[in-house]
């Protein structure tokens, strides 16, 4: 009789550690970014980020076939909580980029707020996935995916309030 308890213990174990067929997850983020943080594996958010990092993107894909999962927690840039922007944009200030990585995700629920360029940039990538994701007061667009991005699948997101007044930058949600 023990033997079967102790085997049913070690299976339910292999279950929760695993999601589809991978491990998960391997690192584990939260707190205060004051550099960018190179996703290499497996990334979840344990609690909200501040991203304290100027002219760079808040995370970027380091490689390929990875996943960052938000878990119902927020990224937060540098941008005015009320103005946004106030009519000006800061070249790389981004939530998420994918920098060519393939198969990659970015999976909420969870919120990327507040940054001075886009939300979440999709650039160089082929089948990225963005979902359940909610975008707010980005001042550029909330997601955007560059023309050299191919088989992007954006669904179930929420953009709210993206987009500056400056001429060339207003872009907007998704």
């Amino acid at each position: 009789m023990r033997r079967k308890r102790l085997l049913v213990v070690a299976l339910a174990t292999i279950v929760t550690a695993s999601v589809h067929g991978t491990a998960w997850a391997l690192d584990r983020v939260s707190g205060t970014l004051t550099r960018t943080f190179t996703i290499v594996d497996n990334t979840e958010l344990v609690g909200d980020v501040i991203c304290d990092v100027t002219s760079a993107p808040c995370f970027t894909f380091g490689v390929s076939d990875v996943e960052l999962r938000l878990n119902g927690f927020s990224i937060t840039g540098k941008a005015d909580p009320v103005t946004g922007c106030n009519g000006a944009a800061f070249a790389g200030e981004m939530g998420i980029v994918t920098s060519g990585a393939r198969n990659v995700v970015v999976r909420g629920p969870g919120l990327v707020q507040r940054f001075r360029a886009d939300g979440i940039f999709v650039t160089g990538s082929t089948s990225v996935r963005v979902e359940l994701v909610t975008v707010s007061t980005n001042c550029m667009s909330g997601i955007r995916v560059a023309a050299n991005s191919f088989g992007t699948i954006v669904q179930d997101n929420i953009a709210v309030r993206n987009g500056a007044s400056q001429a060339g930058l207003s872009c907007g949600g998704i």
